[in-house]
């Protein structure tokens, strides 16, 4: 497994009287790793680290213990983002282009797809469109759509020339035990909307320091912290994945494989790292007795 040093963390909180559950991220260190092993910057390089910010969020709050994927589908065809996040707390990313199409670009007809696996196995998924280029309201509109919860929430990453130096954000929630909950959101939505409707500077200052956010959110909210998880960037390949995955494949495309007597050489899109398979290794699998 690819792995990078971190101090990124996702922190919870519950207001105490039961109305809203908030959560922040710091993701700079994830989303460092994700563009290096990626190498883009600029607005594919902000957007994409804003969608691996969003999968951290969406894993935390609907899927804790499970596997989620969320993909965001260029305009015109112009390519797919993919951000991958993981229970054991690692996330990675993807920039998938079409062979001489245009660069990735946001605008109408720009899809947000999430996607998260369910306890018994079956895959939930809801495709919203991208409004406006913000990705942010994509998706509190597709948590409030397909999941039925009123949700607000903020991604951002700032850059200085072509380096990350803050990324995170945050998510809140009304839950269904508040009091009063129409005073309760319109009360949250005007402080969100003045004070936290962009975030960058926060970001910034702080480093992305989730717990600072978290304080700042919360500011005279009563509230209790729920505890925080480590988060990071790695990716889950490994050679004996590669090894699966040629194990697949048919006995005549293995043989001709061998036939052509050089080791086969192969690289992982999400992090770029070389495996070199031997030919005898490709002759175990073709007679693994």
């Amino acid at each position: 497994m690819t792995t990078a040093k971190n101090h990124d963390r996702v922190q919870r909180a519950m207001t105490d009287d039961g109305a809203f559950r908030v959560m922040t991220a710091r993701t700079t260190d994830t989303v460092r790793g994700i563009l290096a092993a990626q190498k883009v910057s600029g607005t594919v390089g902000r957007v994409l680290g804003e969608l691996a910010t969003a999968a951290v969020l969406y894993r935390e709050t609907m899927a804790p213990t499970l596997r989620v994927q969320v993909a965001l589908r260029g305009a015109d065809e112009s390519g797919t983002l993919l951000a991958d996040s993981h229970p054991d707390g690692w996330t990675r990313g993807l920039v998938q282009r079409a062979d001489g199409g245009p660069p990735f670009g946001l605008g109408p007809g720009t899809l947000l797809q999430m996607m998260r696996s369910l306890p018994s196995g079956d895959l939930h998924q809801g495709v919203v469109e991208v409004p406006d280029r913000n990705l942010s309201e994509a998706v509190m509109g597709y948590m409030r759509r397909s999941e039925q919860i009123e949700t607000f929430t903020r991604m951002a990453v700032v850059f200085e020339g072509d380096e990350v130096v803050a990324a995170g954000g945050y998510l809140v929630q009304i839950l269904p035990e508040a009091p009063d909950q129409e005073g309760a959101l319109a009360v949250m939505a005007a402080r969100l909307e003045a004070d936290f409707a962009s975030i960058d500077e926060r970001l910034a200052k702080t480093d992305a320091d989730a717990n600072d956010l978290l304080e700042e959110i919360l500011y005279a909210m009563p509230h209790t912290e729920l505890g925080d998880t480590e988060i990071r960037y790695a990716c889950d390949c490994s050679r004996t994945r590669v090894l699966g995955s040629l194990s697949t494949l048919g006995r005549s495309d293995l043989r001709e494989l061998v036939d052509e007597g050089k080791p086969l050489e192969m690289s992982c899109d999400w992090c770029q790292t070389d495996y070199v398979i031997e030919v005898a290794e490709l002759q175990g699998l073709l007679d693994p007795s």
